[in-house]
């Protein structure tokens, strides 16, 4: 038997589903805004420190960015659904076991993801769409993102799973403290060290350590599902349900990695063909896909934010409540959007 805290009523069982919406939705949405925009601020910091090359070196680096998503998303989203199902049944052990289990899978499968991509980073450039003119940027870049995957992965994964345990708020502070650093250290270390886009991309997988650290530290410390040495084992079963309840988000972020890939290839084709080249279209294309990340943020804060209820009252079998998530998550997207 895992030794837990005496558990608490969760208030996702009994709270107004509007409350609960406006609770989990905004901080969600605020992290992922503050995500974006701290892409754009990277690129700012680029443009001006490094120029035009360095911002097309982010926008052919992008397909790890997105891989990595695809991968965290995956283990993180089907990590929160089925740990909120089993704290909707009132299994908090098995909640806990879900976590240990999404924890070392994100761990595992990063430090294989980290080998795999140093050791064939020179054809994956190739694939990226990398010019001989961005290679050595491109090169520098996306090696120092491929070294921090470990750490992005478990901040992507576990900022979902911190959502289901109740405190919505925390992920959104972790992304903040992430972002603030991000931006007093990179104009440090392109303008200041001189370090081009090494800086840039060093500032942000050392603001991705920070947050994965915060987040570890609640879960060992302070969570109602608790990280314990007990639950660190890799349970099969468990690691289906996490894989298979997160699939789709991976998949929808794949096809995301897909699209990025033959855009920039594409981009450096039909670039080529005009006056301003390939090279000048990448970087125009990363900044468009910065500032396109804005607008999207707010529907995937709202989707991120009902999860968790949904899983929660799914695993309650409250399935009216499960319905009404659903719908209000839905219109207010949906209007956002229009």
């Amino acid at each position: 038997m895992i030794p837990l805290q005496q558990p608490r009523q969760n208030p996702l069982g009994y709270k107004s589903i509007p409350s609960l919406l406006r609770g989990f939705a905004i901080p969600s949405i605020i992290a992922m805004l503050v995500s974006s925009l701290y892409n754009i601020v990277d690129q700012i910091f680029i443009g001006q420190g490094v120029g035009y090359l360095g911002n097309a070196a982010t926008t052919i680096a992008f397909p790890i960015v997105t891989i990595i998503l695809a991968v965290g998303t995956t283990i993180g989203a089907g990590g929160s659904a089925y740990a909120a199902i089993k704290l909707g049944e009132k299994r908090n052990e098995e909640a806990e076991l879900t976590l240990g289990n999404a924890f070392l899978l994100l761990s595992i499968i990063g430090i294989i993801m980290t080998v795999i991509g140093l050791l064939a980073i020179d054809p994956l450039l190739h694939l990226f769409g990398a010019t001989a003119k961005t290679w050595d940027y491109a090169k520098t870049y996306t090696a120092v993102l491929i070294v921090g995957t470990t750490f992005n992965l478990l901040g992507i994964g576990l900022s979902n799973l911190v959502r289901t345990d109740g405190n919505p708020k925390l992920a959104m502070y972790a992304m903040l403290v992430g972002a603030i650093l991000n931006t007093f250290l990179d104009p440090l270390y392109i303008f200041v060290f001189h370090w081009g886009v090494f800086g840039a991309a060093l500032a942000t997988i050392t603001s991705q350590i920070i947050s994965t650290v915060i987040l570890t530290y609640y879960f060992i410390k302070k969570g109602q599902m608790r990280l314990r040495k007990e639950t660190l084992r890799l349970d099969p079963f468990i690691c289906k349900r996490i894989l298979g309840l997160g699939f789709s988000s991976g998949v929808t972020q794949m096809a995301g990695t897909i699209l990025q890939i033959t855009m920039n290839n594409m981009l450096i084709t039909q670039g080529n063909a005009s006056i301003y080249g390939g090279d000048i279209a990448l970087s125009a294309m990363g900044i468009v896909t910065k500032i396109s990340m804005i607008l999207t943020s707010i529907c995937i804060g709202i989707s991120i934010g009902s999860q968790p209820i949904i899983g929660f009252n799914r695993g309650a079998k409250a399935f009216h409540r499960v319905k009404r998530t659903s719908m209000m998550s839905i219109g207010i997207a949906g209007t956002v959007s229009t």
